[in-house]
């Protein structure tokens, strides 16, 4: 990321932890961070201040990784981790995500909820620090959460406080807290008076509630708004005022919570993701008045399908720390943290690109990137209707190692074909996408029927980012979501068939440019 496009909107803010009301400054400078200076009243000033310098001085390192994406945002240096909170506001999508200043490894002591926000869903602003834990409360991290509107109009940062020493908290559980926007452009906030407003053993909340709680999803249904969360066995809060400062535990939902859980409604179903590893949905219809979660049969299953069942580092996950929001043209959107980068290279982790979720006729979920991605693409490649047998066949006029690939299959009798992003000088490091007839084997993962076996047809479109490969079959009924690392930086489009043969009845590819 260039230093000089980071926009650091400057405020002057006397918001404490007691809630008391400050004026502010709403001059807006492009600088670069190093050359910002705001003055702060607040809680976390210092705290955010720190963390700032710490990711700056990391940025010269980060930048000589020539395997960094660059059409998907990621913070300038260190570690990303979930994206914890989304919201369209006043002509803004926000998306806040966690992230350790201190280093490229996950910050299990020290954790901040990071700000980024697009006009277009393609190029981002990096924005200030949003939360940083409060140290001096025993705070260690700010785990996963969301954002969303009060009664007010107002939008609010849900977030777990999680203790850095057994007697930090009550009984020393994890707690749930909340925060409040104090300007419109969402820099700065302050940590609301009544917190916690969920705790072990308080507002209706178990005392032997699970230690792990966390990650408090918001989501409203028959005027009323709810929030669950991950490890409480399904448990249900409900809020008793249009502030969302004051909450009291209304039942359960009998349903497993995973990681990260995001419940709302889509069309005229209700939808859970959890990011279990491999993420997955349900879908079903919900009664809040029974407080019932009605699963839909058949219509549960893989999100997105990552590494498969074997991951070649511990900390590789794909897609998880999902988060989605439903902006002014009434999409869903779905945002999700991808992972398992190499380590020791001053960065690790980015942002997925912004998908359109919506339920297909078959009642699951298709996952569509978004079509103003379309702006990224620069030179095009377009073949016509070609048929192989046992070949391979080059698509000549473009190539690089940031590449659109949109290829329709009709199939045939080979035992294998599919696409591949080949080095153009042979060496090794080629990303197959291999179909066998039924199964897809994606540089590793195996994705299961991906053939429709009534049309004989199949549909890949790859996104191919330096290290990062997005993967939507069929339009978007199965996605993987994964990194992998070809070794060149000069990869060229082929089409191949073994054993038989296949029809490939259009093919198109673009080079595509970076965002930054």
């Amino acid at each position: 990321m260039r230093l000089a496009r980071i926009v650091i909107m400057v405020m002057v803010l006397g918001c404490c932890q007691s809630g008391a009301a400050s004026g502010q400054d709403n001059t807006t400078l492009e600088k670069k961070p190093e050359a910002v200076g705001r003055t702060h009243t607040d809680d976390m000033a210092e705290a955010i201040a720190k963390a700032e310098k710490a990711i700056l001085a990391a940025v010269p390192r980060a930048e000589k990784d020539s395997t960094r994406p660059v059409f998907h945002f990621r913070p300038p240096a260190q570690w990303m981790n979930d994206t914890c909170g989304a919201i369209f506001y006043k002509g803004y999508y926000h998306i806040f995500y966690q992230q350790n200043p201190f280093g490229d490894t996950w910050g299990a002591k020290w954790t901040c909820w990071a700000h980024t926000r697009s006009k277009d869903l393609v190029h981002w602003e990096l924005l200030p620090i949003a939360l940083a834990p409060l140290t001096e409360r025993g705070q260690w991290r700010c785990n996963s959460g969301c954002v969303t509107l009060n009664g007010n109009g107002t939008p609010m940062i849900f977030y777990t406080f999680v203790p850095s020493r057994r007697d930090a908290t009550r009984l020393g559980k994890r707690e749930q807290w909340a925060a409040i926007a104090c300007d419109d452009e969402l820099i700065t906030w302050r940590r609301v008076k009544e917190n916690p407003l969920l705790a072990a053993g308080i507002n209706g909340v178990p005392e032997n509630v699970d230690g792990g709680w966390s990650d408090p999803f918001v989501f409203r249904a028959g005027n009323r708004t709810f929030v669950t969360f991950k490890q409480c066995n399904g448990l249900i809060a409900e809020a008793e005022n249009k502030e969302l400062t004051k909450w009291k535990c209304v039942g359960k939902i009998d349903v497993p919570f995973g990681e990260a859980p995001n419940f709302f409604k889509l069309q005229d179903k209700w939808v859970l993701l959890s990011s279990a590893y491999l993420p997955i949905y349900h879908v079903g219809m919900f009664d809040h008045k029974q407080m019932k979660f009605h699963f839909d049969q058949g219509k549960g299953g893989t999100l997105d399908y990552g590494y498969g069942p074997k991951r070649p580092r511990p900390w590789a996950r794909g897609l998880a720390g999902t988060n989605v929001l439903f902006d002014e043209k009434g999409r869903c959107i779905l945002f999700g943290w991808l992972s398992g980068f190499k380590l020791n290279k001053g960065w690790a982790g980015c942002m997925a690109l912004p998908r359109i979720l919506e339920l297909g006729p078959d009642g699951h979920p298709r996952q569509i990137p978004v079509p103003e991605l379309e702006k990224l693409r620069g030179k095009h490649a377009k073949t016509g209707k070609l048929t192989l047998k046992n070949e391979t066949k080059i698509i000549d006029g473009v190539g690089g190692d940031t590449l659109e690939v949109l290829a329709r299959f009709v199939v045939g009798d080979a035992k294998k074909f599919g696409l591949r992003l080949r080095p153009s000088g042979g060496e090794e490091g080629v990303v197959e996408l291999a179909c066998d007839g039924k199964t897809l084997d994606a540089a590793g993962t195996k994705v299961p029927d991906v053939v429709d076996q009534e049309q004989k047809t199949m549909t890949l479109r790859l996104f191919f980012d330096k290290s990062i490969m997005e993967l939507f079959v069929n339009d978007g009924r199965k996605v993987v979501s994964r990194v992998v690392y070809p070794g060149s930086r000069d990869l060229r489009v082929e089409l191949f068939s073994e054993d038989g043969s296949v029809t490939a009845t259009s093919v198109d590819a673009w080079e595509i440019g970076s965002i930054w």
